[in-house]
C-alpha cells in the first residue's frame, strides 16, 4: 500500500495531486445537496470515527467534507470543532490525494506547520487521514485521525489498513446517502408513487408525491385498495378479480382503475409484485401507482376521433361496419331485424362550387343534426364520406313503416337551411337506397352494396326519391359491371366504328352537315347503338382517349365534304364528360386539327346539360378558348336536363338541339307545341341558331319550321350511315328532298344496318 509521508513532491511548484476535472462543480454541487452538514448526526459516522481513533489509539478523528474552500465535520470525536478553512486544514491537502496522507510531526511539516491548530500549545502534532473517494473516484472529503503527541513510526500496518477499510465504509454510507437523496428528490417530483401493503392488502405505506393528486394518505393507511377512497370508480367484480390475482401472489403489471375525486372522474394505473421474506413467508405487495387521467383523456379523445366523423361528429365509416356486424349478430341470437337507409345530397357539389366550402360544410353539420333528430334511439347514424350518409334503424318492423321513415327524413333533409350574416341560405334534397337486414345480404359489404344499388336506382329515376333494393337492380349492376369490363376490351381491340347522320337545311333540305354517332362492333352481340353503352362508357376511364378518338377520326373523314359541299358543311362531335375535366382538352383538340387539316370553323362540339349543371371552375373559360379555335359550342338535348335557362347566358353557346321528346309529341299534344315554341323563341331571342333532332314526319318538319328552326335531323330525311355513302347525300343535296331520301333509302338497301343514334 502506497502512503504519502513528509514531504509533498511537487511538479513545476504545483501539487500534482490538485488537478480539476470537468464536472467536478457539479457533483460537489450535488454532494453539497445531500445536506450532510447542520443536520442531525449519523450514528453509523458517529460510530466509524470512533473505532478509527480506538483502533489507531489517536484522541481525535473526523468525517470530513471540502466544499467552497471549507472543511465541514460531518462526524467527530475527541474535539467540538464543526467547521475550518480549507486551506489551514491539513484534510484540505489530504482528500485531494492520490493515497493516504501520513504525517509523523506536523510541527515539522513546513506546509502545515503555522496552521493554527499546529501551532497552538497542545495542538496537532500528528495526522494519518484518507481521501474520501466517490465510486466515480471524485474526492470530497476524508476519514483522518489526530493526535497531540508525534509518533516518528506513523501507523502500524494493521491500523492503516483498518483505517483504509473503514473510509471504504464511509464511501458506502455516503453513496447510500445520495441515493437516497436522489431516489427522495424523485419521489418528489415524479407522477408515481410507492406503495406497499401487508400480508391483509392493507396499505403500510403510500410515498408523498401521492398528496399531489389529493390522495389524502392517511385514508389509505390500514385500508385495501378497494376499501380506501380509490376503489369507488369500478364496480364490486372488479375489485373481486382484482382481489383473487393477490391471494394467488401474482405480480400485475398496469392494472387501470376509474375513482372519482371531488365529483371528478380519475383514472389510476398501478403495478406490482409480491414480497417474500428469507423463508418464503408472504409478506404483502410493494408496487407503484400513477394518475393517468390526462393519457386516459387523450386516448379517450385519439378513440372518438378514431370511429367519428370529425366535421359532423357523426359514425364513421369504420364505426358503421362495427354496428352493421353487431346487428347481424343480433338477428343470429334474436332474431331481430334492421333497416339500412343510405343516402346522399343531390347535387351537394353545386352548393359547394357556387357558395364555398364553409356552405358546405355547414350544410352537412345541419344535416348531421336533422338526421340525428329523426332517428330512433338505437339508430346509428354515420357520415361515410363526402355528402354520403348511412342509418341504421333497428325499429322498423310494421308493414309501411319503411317507406313512411324514408319519406319523413327525405322531408327533413330537404327543408331549406336558413341563410347568415357569414352563410348563403341553401336548399338540398336527397337520394337514398334502402336495404333490409337480412333479406337484402349476409354481411356488411353485400348489405351495403345492395343500399348502394338502390341509391344509384334512385338517382338514375330522378333524385330526389327512394328505392328499396329488390333482385333485378343485382342483375343490372352484374350486367353494367360486365359492360365496363367489355369496354375495356373493345377500347383495346379497336371495337368501335362511326355512322354520320345527315343534318339538312329546313328551307330546302340540303344537306349542310352530319353528325359523327359511335357505334360498337360487340364480338357477341354485334353492332350497337350508343344507347347500349356510351352512358358507361362515359363514366370510365377510357372516356377521354375514345373521344379524341372520335373527334379525329371524324375530323379525318370530314374533311374531303367540308371541301366539296356546295351549301357548306358542319361536323358535329360530341364530347364527353371526361374530355372537358380534361386539362389537355384546348390543346388535344388544336392539335387535332391540325393533324386532319380540318378547318375548326367547320365544327360544333356538342355538350348535355347535365354536364353544365356542375361545372368546374374553369368550364366557362374552357369553352371560351375552344371557340378561339372557329369551333361553335352546341348544347345539345335542350330541356331534358336539370339545367337552368341561365346556362344559355351564362357559357358561350352558339346553338341549342331541341331533344328528340319534344318532337316526338309534336302534333299529338298542345303541351309539347306550346313548350317547343317557347324553347325556340327563346333560342332565337338571344341570337342562337336551332337544330331539331329525331324528325321522323312531315308535320313536325312544318311545325319547326313555322317557329324558326335553322336546321333538322332525323330518320324522316336519313338514318346515320357509313362515311362512304355520305358523298352521296351531299351531292343529292341539290336535288329535290325525294331524291335525296331516294339516296339514304339506296345507302340503308346496301347493306348497312342502321340503328337509331
Amino acid at each position: 500500500m502506497q502512503v504519502e509521508r513528509g514531504q509533498v513532491e511537487r511538479e513545476n511548484g504545483t501539487d500534482a495531486t490538485a488537478t480539476r476535472r470537468p464536472g467536478d462543480a457539479r457533483l460537489r454541487a450535488e454532494i453539497a445537496s445531500l445536506q450532510l452538514v447542520g443536520h442531525s448526526p449519523d450514528p453509523a459516522l458517529d460510530e466509524i470515527v470512533r473505532l478509527a481513533a480506538r483502533i489507531t489509539r489517536c484522541r481525535k478523528a473526523f468525517v470530513t467534507f471540502v466544499h467552497d474552500a471549507e472543511v465541514f465535520v460531518l462526524a467527530g470525536t475527541g474535539s467540538d470543532a464543526t467547521q475550518v478553512p480549507a486551506a489551514t486544514s491539513v484534510c484540505g491537502v489530504a482528500y485531494m490525494a492520490d493515497q493516504p496522507l501520513i504525517v509523523p510531526d506536523l510541527t515539522a511539516d513546513p506546509r502545515f506547520k503555522h496552521f493554527p491548530y499546529v501551532e497552538m500549545e497542545g495542538g496537532n502534532r500528528f495526522y494519518a487521514g484518507c481521501p474520501v473517494r466517490l465510486e466515480n473516484g471524485f474526492p470530497i472529503g476524508t476519514l483522518c485521525v489526530i493526535d497531540d503527541r508525534i509518533r516518528p513510526q506513523g501507523l502500524s500496518d494493521d491500523e492503516l489498513a483498518s483505517l483504509v477499510h473503514l473510509t471504504d465504509l464511509t464511501v458506502r454510507l455516503l453513496e447510500g446517502r445520495r441515493r437516497d437523496a436522489r431516489f427522495s428528490n424523485y419521489l418528489e417530483i415524479a407522477s408515481d408513487w410507492i406503495w406497499e401493503q401487508d400480508a391483509e392488502f392493507r396499505f403500510t405505506y403510500l410515498s408523498p408525491s401521492a398528496d399531489r393528486y389529493l390522495l389524502q394518505v392517511e385514508k389509505f393507511i390500514g385500508k385495501t385498495r378497494w376499501e380506501a377512497p380509490s376503489g369507488n370508480g369500478e364496480c364490486p367484480e372488479f375489485w373481486a378479480e382484482h382481489r383473487r390475482m393477490l391471494e394467488a401472489h401474482l405480480p400485475f403489471r398496469d392494472v387501470r382503475f376509474r375513482c372519482h375525486r371531488d365529483g371528478k372522474e380519475r383514472f389510476h394505473s398501478i403495478s406490482g409484485r409480491p414480497v417474500f421474506g428469507a423463508d418464503g413467508s408472504f409478506l404483502g405487495y410493494r408496487g407503484t401507482a400513477r394518475d393517468i387521467t390526462d393519457i386516459e383523456m387523450v386516448n379517450r379523445e385519439l378513440e372518438h376521433l378514431a370511429r367519428h366523423d370529425p366535421l359532423t361528429g357523426l359514425a364513421n365509416r369504420a364505426t358503421f361496419e362495427t354496428r352493421v356486424t353487431d346487428a347481424f349478430r343480433r338477428w343470429q341470437e334474436t332474431g331481430e331485424e334492421a333497416t339500412l337507409f343510405l343516402l346522399d345530397l343531390d347535387h351537394f357539389k353545386l352548393v359547394n362550387d357556387t357558395f364555398g366550402h364553409s356552405s358546405g360544410d355547414r350544410l352537412l353539420m345541419e344535416t348531421a343534426q336533422r338526421l340525428r333528430a329523426h332517428a330512433g334511439p338505437q339508430a346509428t347514424v354515420a357520415r361515410l364520406g363526402g355528402d354520403e350518409f348511412a342509418i341504421l334503424e333497428p325499429s322498423l318492423a310494421r308493414d309501411g313503416a319503411i317507406a313512411e321513415y324514408a319519406a319523413g327524413l327525405a322531408q327533413a333533409i330537404s327543408v331549406p337551411v336558413a341563410g347568415t350574416d357569414e352563410h348563403e341560405g341553401v336548399e338540398c334534397g336527397c337520394s337514398m337506397g334502402i336495404a333490409v337486414l337480412p333479406d337484402h345480404g349476409g354481411s356488411f359489404s353485400q348489405l351495403m352494396g345492395n343500399a348502394d344499388l338502390a341509391l344509384y336506382e334512385a338517382k338514375t329515376k330522378g333524385r330526389g326519391r327512394f328505392m328499396v333494393f329488390d333482385a333485378p337492380m343485382r342483375r343490372e349492376a352484374d350486367e353494367r359491371n360486365t359492360l365496363a369490363r367489355e369496354l375495356v376490351e373493345a377500347v383495346e381491340q379497336q371495337q368501335f366504328h362511326l355512322l354520320y347522320q345527315p343534318v339538312v337545311r329546313i328551307a330546302d333540305e340540303a344537306v349542310i352537315g352530319a353528325e359523327a354517332l359511335m357505334r360498337w362492333n360487340h364480338p357477341t352481340r354485334g353492332t350497337l347503338p350508343p344507347g347500349a353503352f356510351i352512358a358507361a362508357l362515359d363514366g370510365s376511364r377510357q372516356a377521354a382517349d375514345v373521344g379524341y378518338w372520335v373527334l379525329e377520326e371524324a375530323c379525318r373523314t370530314a374533311r374531303p365534304w367540308a371541301l366539296t359541299a356546295p351549301h357548306g358543311f358542319r361536323l358535329s362531335v360530341n364530347l364527353f364528360s371526361g374530355q372537358l375535366r380534361d386539362p389537355r382538352l384546348v390543346n388535344r383538340v388544336r392539335s387535332i386539327l391540325e393533324r386532319t387539316g380540318f378547318d375548326g370553323r367547320n365544327l360544333d362540339l356538342e355538350v348535355t346539360e347535365n354536364i353544365l349543371l356542375a361545372p368546374g371552375g374553369d368550364l366557362a373559360e374552357t369553352l371560351q378558348k375552344l371557340k378561339l379555335l372557329g369551333v361553335a359550342i352546341v348544347l345539345d338535348d335542350f330541356g331534358t336536363g336539370y339545367g337552368s335557362l341561365n346556362h344559355l347566358l351564362q357559357f358561350p353557346i352558339d346553338r341549342i338541339k331541341v331533344d328528340r321528346q319534344f318532337v316526338r309529341g309534336l302534333g299529338e299534344k298542345v303541351d309539347y307545341n306550346t313548350v317547343t315554341h317557347a324553347v325556340v323563341k327563346l333560342a332565337v331571342d338571344l341570337g342562337l341558331k336551332v337544330t331539331a333532332e329525331g324528325i321522323e314526319t312531315e308535320e313536325q318538319k312544318s311545325f319547326l319550321a313555322l317557329i324558326g328552326c335553322n336546321d333538322l335531323q332525323g330518320f324522316h330525311f336519313s338514318r346515320p350511315v357509313a362515311a362512304e355513302r355520305i358523298a352521296d347525300l351531299v351531292g343529292a343535296a341539290q336535288a329535290p328532298a325525294s331524291a335525296m331520301q331516294a339516296a339514304a333509302v339506296a345507302a340503308a338497301s346496301s347493306g348497312l344496318k342502321a340503328s337509331v343514334a
